[in-house]
């Protein structure tokens, strides 16, 4: 049986190294599988294979469904091109990708494959899963740096979180230009009083 769960990873950005910064996937049993297999493609660093011309040391592999955000955008819709997970040699893995406007390259800190296995394995399930500066931040103090991120995290996904079911307000999301069309009526009221 596959058990769902989010992922969300800290995005370490050059430019500006906010914590808001985050890229955020769905993990299941067989995604779990998956990255097992693909570490198997990445052999260990040994005397005799760096001896060699060629040596496989990392694999990249598209991550096409990620999500990925900075600050209040959301770059569903192609904001981020190329995002990808890399498997090293270590048997770590990181996010990457590439900001589109700014051409800025976007990575996580280097997570160990099978700890994230094992917590997927082990956490309860539908539990996300937050990993910060390259350390799974769920257990961490309220208080602490990771605490504080976490709750951040949880502030934006109340303000971006998309329905689960279409409702019948959704003809009603646009109310921003429903009162800029009000303050132009009033605007227009007001200039023909002044006429007459």
């Amino acid at each position: 049986m596959s058990k769902p769960r989010h992922v969300v990873m800290q995005v370490v950005k050059r430019s500006s190294g906010s914590a808001t910064h985050h890229v955020e996937f769905l993990m299941d049993d067989n995604f779990a599988e998956r990255l097992r297999q693909l570490r198997s493609l990445v052999p260990p660093l040994s005397s005799l294979n760096k001896q060699r011309d060629l040596v496989i040391d990392k694999v990249r592999v598209r991550l096409p469904n990620a999500i990925w955000r900075s600050g209040n955008e959301i770059d569903m819709d192609g904001g981020v091109e190329g995002s990808c997970i890399v498997i090293a040699a270590e048997g770590s893995f990181n996010c990457g990708g590439k900001d589109r406007k700014t051409r800025e390259k976007l990575v996580t800190y280097n997570f160990s494959i099978a700890r994230l296995v094992e917590l997927h394995a082990e956490r309860p399930e539908g539990e996300t899963l937050y990993i910060r500066d390259g350390t799974f931040a769920n257990d961490e103090p309220a208080d602490s740096a990771a605490g504080r991120w976490i709750a951040s995290m949880h502030e934006l996904e109340m303000v971006m979180r998309v329905p689960d079911a279409p409702s019948d307000f959704d003809t009603l999301h646009d109310l921003t230009l429903r009162s800029e069309q009000q303050q132009t009526g009033h605007g227009a009221l007001s200039q023909r009083a002044g006429l007459y």
